[in-house]
């Protein structure tokens, strides 16, 4: 029985080894990542003093003509960040890019921002999201509210404040405030209307047509889309916004009133700052998705900044059924095979994020060393993580200069994500063609190894067919293989060599009794009638002791020689031997009968458990074995014991059990005993026996197309032999 390994399992455990591939080049790959991240602070650097030399010695860029002024100590600030292309006012997010999601978040002054999850939210809670930007001459406002119900304006109420609406406040130095309220009767285009110091009812009837707003419904509540022109907001004038909910459509009364712009202690409405639109002008052309730039004066004031760490989607999209099913299939077949491969990935190597939330809007806020380097006249680079500590950025500065004094400083900001995302394409593409030799190879292994399995299997079985279980050889050629041009071929047909030989030496063995009978009985004869003559001769040595132990002599050598040829003879008087139907156990009482009287000492008993057992047999040959087993069992059997017969039918046998009392079978002597020339040779045996006797009951047994095994009693004190024959038949079908 094997124990080990088989063949396919060892291939494919040596097919594993092109795992190798990938962790060499993953190896490989972390390596290069160190490299490429010093490539790339290096670009940057590059970048930053390229930009730095369009801006030296232009000191008309940082004049206080060229910026909104920045107040450090005025906390009414705020900022509207460039975006990357113009917004359509249709409530659609998609177009403000990343500002949607560093979009900031307020809440009602009573509320706790514990977690900003719609769910989260109870009855009469409101959430919004606000943000500023802009884009050529217009401001953006975007308002995205998570409310539990939108109460637009009915009809019938002339007051503006009955409703949710947009609350903006405009005021020029030295003038009176300018309030407007943004209301909608219905998803869509919003009305706007210029109202008195109450926010109740409109100035003038007509709406204001230079403000342009567009509300529309979502799932938590609404969004809300604001365009300002640049005109309208110089540098001195301030600004105002909030959002104010109505929940109750009876009363209409107003639930909570939410500021998006800063208050002061003061009441001083916020000063929106935006660009320098020179200096922007010059950057247009190194507006990057991927690259921030900041440009700041010696003071620390924010000139500008262009661009968004923002790197691509790397969202695997489900496939969609398009009506085509084989290209769906191979559609869905890729995309498993992607999101696998992102999986793996993510286990061995740092994930990128796509999105950065820098959220941080001014240069105010910063406090970086590398800004203070540039602003001291030194090139420097560094890296920091990014706010939400989902990434890093690298950062290069560059002072501009005025001669031999500083203007200000330029700050060139860029995710890793692009090294990694580099480094993720590689590794993949490794991955994946590894996969792939993998499978290829591994298959191909599996089906050699299958084969090669398959071709040594029945080459086994070939050989093992070509002897039956008494060693006699039945074929001398297999005919698995045979023509094969490998080792294998080459080892069945060794094999079938191997046979012949051995078919030549067992028919030489076979015939070498009646040679050596032939051979001995003629000198054998010569003795005898020798010995005979001798006796007539002298009469005297007839009665001599010498002469008696001659003849035994004789008598034993004739007895070898018998038992030798007999086996021999029998085999080939078997092939011609003619079968008759009789009943087993009338057979077996009739030899019982005789062999007790021949016997006179030796006890019999016969128990039959089925009657009668038809067999179709050769019956003088059944005789023979029962007188050599009979023969065994007086050999061996304990004195004052009996041998017992029993005869019963198990399934489509008839078996006949003879046992002895007596000494047991040694251990594995069991299927020995019934080889040629095998004799136990026990200490109680009466007599001493050539070990041809059970040899012939075996091929008796097998001739008829039964069998013949020997056990131990499970009381270890005797023997019990078991013969098998087939039942006739039509004895079978009628019983």
């Amino acid at each position: 029985m094997r124990t080990g390994f088989s063949i396919r399992t060892k291939l494919l455990l040596v097919a594993l080894l092109l795992l190798l591939i990938p962790w060499m080049s993953y190896i490989y790959v972390r390596d290069m990542k160190s490299f490429l991240l010093s490539g790339q602070e290096d670009a940057l650097s590059l970048t930053s003093r390229a930009i730095a030399t369009v801006l030296h010695d232009r000191p008309e860029l940082f004049t206080e003509d060229s910026q909104i002024e920045s107040n450090f100590d005025d906390d009414n600030e705020i900022y509207a960040i460039p975006l990357p292309n113009y917004i359509s006012l249709n409530g659609d997010l998609s177009d403000w890019g990343e500002q949607a999601i560093q979009a900031a978040t307020f809440l009602p002054e009573a509320q706790e921002i514990v977690d900003l999850t719609p769910d989260s939210f109870t009855e009469n809670d409101i959430n919004v999201k606000h943000s500023l930007g802009y884009h050529g001459r217009f401001i953006y406002a975007l308002f995205e509210v998570i409310d539990d119900s939108l109460i637009f304006r009915q009809p019938e109420f002339l007051r503006l404040d009955a409703e949710d609406h947009i609350r903006i406040t405009l005021q020029d130095p030295g003038q009176t405030p300018k309030r407007y309220i943004l209301s909608a009767r219905e998803p869509g285009r919003m009305s706007i209307y210029l109202v008195d110091s109450n926010w109740q009812y409109p100035v003038t009837g007509a709406p204001n047509y230079d403000l342009a707003a567009v509300i529309k419904n979502t799932e938590q509540g609404y969004n809300i889309e604001l365009r300002i022109p640049r005109f309208m907001l110089t540098s001195d004038t301030r600004i105002s916004l909030a959002v104010v909910d109505v929940d109750d459509l009876n009363s209409l009364a107003i639930e909570a009133i939410i500021p998006t712009t800063p208050e002061s202690d003061t009441d001083d409405l916020s000063r929106l700052l935006v660009q320098s639109p020179e200096i922007a002008k010059i950057l247009t052309g190194l507006d990057r998705n991927d690259t921030r730039i900041w440009v700041l004066d010696r003071d620390k004031n924010f000139r500008t900044v262009v661009g968004n760490i923002i790197t691509d989607n790397n969202q695997i999209d489900r496939p969609i059924n398009s009506g085509d099913l084989s290209e769906y299939v191979f559609a869905s077949i890729r995309y498993y095979y992607d999101l696998g491969l992102q999986y793996i990935f993510n286990l061995i190597v740092e994930t990128q994020t796509d999105n950065l939330n820098e959220q941080e809007q001014t240069i105010e806020e910063r406090n970086d060393e590398i800004i203070t380097q540039a602003l001291q006249g030194n090139i420097s680079s560094d890296r920091r993580p990014s706010i939400d500590d989902q990434g890093t950025i690298l950062m290069s500065s560059h002072p501009v200069f005025l001669g031999d004094s500083i203007l200000g400083a330029v700050i060139v900001e860029q995710s890793t994500n692009q090294v990694l995302r580099q480094q993720q394409d590689i590794l993949e593409n490794v991955i994946s063609v590894t996969l792939l030799v993998l499978v290829t190879v591994a298959t191909a292994l599996l089906i050699f190894a299958s084969r090669l399995t398959l071709r040594i299997r029945r080459l086994a079985n070939a050989t093992d067919n070509a002897i039956d279980r008494d060693g006699r050889i039945i074929s001398q050629k297999l005919s698995a293989d045979k023509n094969a041009g490998d080792e294998i071929g080459d080892l069945s047909r060794s094999v079938s060599n191997m046979l012949a030989r051995l078919s030549q030496y067992t028919n030489y063995l076979r015939g070498l009794p009646d040679t050596l009978a032939h051979e001995v009985s003629n000198p054998l004869n010569v003795v005898n009638s020798s010995l005979h003559n001798l006796s007539q001769e002298n009469p005297s040595a007839a009665d001599s002791k010498y002469m008696e132990r001659a003849k035994n002599g004789i008598n034993r050598i004739g007895s070898i020689l018998r038992n030798l040829t007999e086996a021999a003879n029998l085999e080939q008087a078997l092939q011609t031997e003619t079968r008759e139907r009789v009943d087993l156990i009338e057979l077996i009482k009739n030899y019982m009968d005789g062999y007790a009287i021949s016997n006179p000492k030796q006890k019999f008993t016969f128990e039959v458990l089925n009657q009668p057992l038809i067999v179709e047999v050769a019956p003088d040959y059944i005789a023979q074995v029962l007188d050599k087993l009979v023969d065994n069992a007086i050999d061996f059997a304990a004195p004052d014991t009996a041998i017992v017969f029993k005869a019963r039918r198990v399934e489509q046998l008839a078996q006949i059990d003879v046992i002895n009392q007596g000494s047991s079978l040694p251990e594995n002597m069991a299927e020995r005993i019934f080889e040629p020339l095998v004799s136990l040779g026990r200490k109680d045996a009466q007599k001493t026996r050539l070990g041809m006797g059970l040899y012939i009951v075996k091929l008796i047994a097998s001739f008829h197309g039964g069998d013949v095994i020997a056990r131990n009693l499970s009381s270890n004190n005797g023997v019990i032999f078991t013969i098998s024959l087939p039942v006739h038949a039509d004895y079978t079908t009628t019983t």
